[in-house]
């Protein structure tokens, strides 16, 4: 239970009246709860739906899904993304990606690519029916943070320390196994909806072999990118098939 506690800490801005006494090992233990802090983020996004659609157009409650969801994340992953994009996409040498992905300011990269992942969400859960939001909105943090940690069990550390060491390549066969039947359990509400995830672990190998061609690895930007671009793959997938 606490290790549940400090990944909903780690991942989200609820505020939970507990001061945890952790280590590095419960950091890296407690990875097998992203799923699930994805599937009471889901749940969360869900309720807030469901309280306000008879109230509002569906464009207006898809931007305050969005909003809802930046809120309680605290934008974490959007932070990950637009860094991600400003190194990656500098198209420098490894250090000086890293070093860029490190800083606090936000590029022309980052910039856009946050608006442009806004916008293609906002846009995407427009275009569903409402009686598809119930799975849509929790099956999409559940998967996006499982391949975020898919990425992390398969990758090494592009650098000496960071947020991201407690993931990257510290993750266990056993503690994905669990991950995984985590992440399968929440399938029960659209079975069918699996093939997606199948479709999003193959692409996760893609962009892992893309990121090592610019700098032999991941780090905990690139994972949060991974997390946020996920989200909106899914949409697209759901809205197209």
């Amino acid at each position: 239970m606490k290790r549940l506690i400090l990944m909903l800490q780690f991942l989200t801005k609820y505020p939970l009246p507990f001061q945890l006494k952790v280590t590095d090992e419960d950091f890296t233990k407690g990875a097998i709860y992203f799923p699930v802090v994805g599937g009471i983020i889901g749940l969360n996004l869900w309720l807030f739906a469901w309280l306000l659609n008879s109230y509002v157009q569906p464009l207006v409650l898809s931007v305050l899904l969005v909003s809802f969801q930046i809120f309680i994340t605290g934008g974490l992953h959007l932070d990950g993304l637009a860094d991600t994009f400003d190194g990656l996409y500098s198209y420098r040498e490894k250090s000086k990606i890293l070093e860029i992905m490190k800083d606090s300011r936000v590029g022309t990269n980052g910039v856009l690519v946050l608006i442009v992942s806004i916008l293609l969400k906002v846009s995407l859960i427009s275009s569903l029916a409402y009686k598809d939001l119930l799975w849509v909105l929790i099956l999409m943090p559940v998967v996006s943070r499982y391949l975020g940690m898919l990425l992390a069990f398969s990758s090494v550390y592009a650098r000496e320390r960071g947020m991201g060491g407690f993931f990257i390549n510290k993750i266990s066969k056993v503690q994905f196994t669990v991950m995984t039947i985590l992440t399968l359990i929440f399938f029960i509400l659209k079975v069918k909806a699996f093939i997606i995830l199948l479709l999003l672990f193959i692409f996760t190998f893609i962009f892992r072999a893309h990121v090592y061609s610019k700098i032999d690895g991941v780090t905990g930007d690139i994972i949060g990118c991974w997390i946020e671009m996920t989200e909106v793959i899914f949409l697209m997938v759901v809205v197209l098939i």
